[in-house]
């Protein structure tokens, strides 16, 4: 990706509010909409600043389809950080977005006051510790679904039912608005470039175990057993992290728990307070 010009940045971000810098970064098949209602809820208080990823609603697509590489996603957040704010931020990711969220904070290139990780796919990590007790078993279901996935997506246009029922359990697809299953299925590429980021890594256990900021990770009671185990490990090596499960939530908890994720933040307790 060539790095935006400040004219050009402007198609990554939306923002609202003032006060302390919140950024949000959506996952896969996503928008900055994910994070509506908190925008609504927090802006009166914080400076929300919502980042756009490349390929997505309008934003300019990726352009290392070629060999993929999280340093694209991280140097948009540096850019936008740097840009529109001098203040350390709470930085949030959810799902992708999450492995997002956590490689900018393993880079130490942008100043983070707080951290908050809803089930960020961060296979990587069980890649580097599949010798703790039932990792292998989330690692064979991960790659028995990217297997599957791939060869579906190069001849049927909805393959992404596929990863949006691994996430969220079977059924939960069918239900959607037509135009958001069409929606997700012209953003399958862009899905199968994230895949390959968060399943590879420059980083390593032992850049997670030297992270300094305190760490939300949050994961919903009904998400994929693969969610549980990035959050548990997570927690394990990092070593001021909070670890919470949302009662009823799947991987989409952003959306449908939006209150119950913003407490686990801390932001709640200003709007509330």
């Amino acid at each position: 990706m060539n790095m935006p010009t400040d004219v050009l940045l402007d198609q990554y971000v939306e923002q609202s509010g003032t006060g302390s810098p919140v950024v949000f970064i959506h996952g896969s098949f996503a928008t900055p909409a994910t994070w509506k209602r908190w925008f609504t809820l927090l802006s009166e208080h914080y400076h929300c600043i919502a980042i756009r990823l490349p390929g997505h609603d309008g934003a300019p697509d990726y352009h290392d389809y070629h060999q993929p590489d999280i340093e694209t996603e991280v140097l948009l957040i540096e850019r936008v950080v740097e840009r529109l704010t001098d203040q350390p931020v709470h930085l949030i990711g959810h799902s992708f977005g999450g492995v997002v969220a956590l490689s900018t904070a393993l880079s130490q290139r942008v100043p983070i006051a707080r951290l908050s990780l809803f089930e960020p796919v961060a296979v990587w990590l069980l890649e580097q510790l599949q010798t703790q007790d039932g990792i292998q078993t989330a690692l064979d279901s991960v790659e028995r679904f990217l297997t599957s996935y791939r060869q579906d997506a190069e001849m049927n246009p909805m393959a992404c039912r596929q990863l949006i029922e691994f996430w969220g359990g079977d059924g939960v697809f069918e239900p959607l608005p037509e135009h958001v299953k069409n929606g997700m299925a012209t953003m399958t590429p862009q899905n199968l470039r994230h895949w390959d980021v968060c399943t590879t890594s420059t980083f390593t256990v032992q850049d997670v175990q030297r992270l300094a900021m305190p760490v939300d990770l949050v994961h919903g009671s009904e998400s994929s057993p693969v969610a549980h185990h990035i959050n548990q490990q997570l927690q394990r090596l990092i070593p001021v992290a909070t670890l919470s499960e949302i009662q009823g939530a799947t991987h989409f908890l952003v959306t449908s728990h939006v209150d119950a994720c913003l407490e686990k933040t801390g932001l709640l307790e200003t709007v509330t307070g």
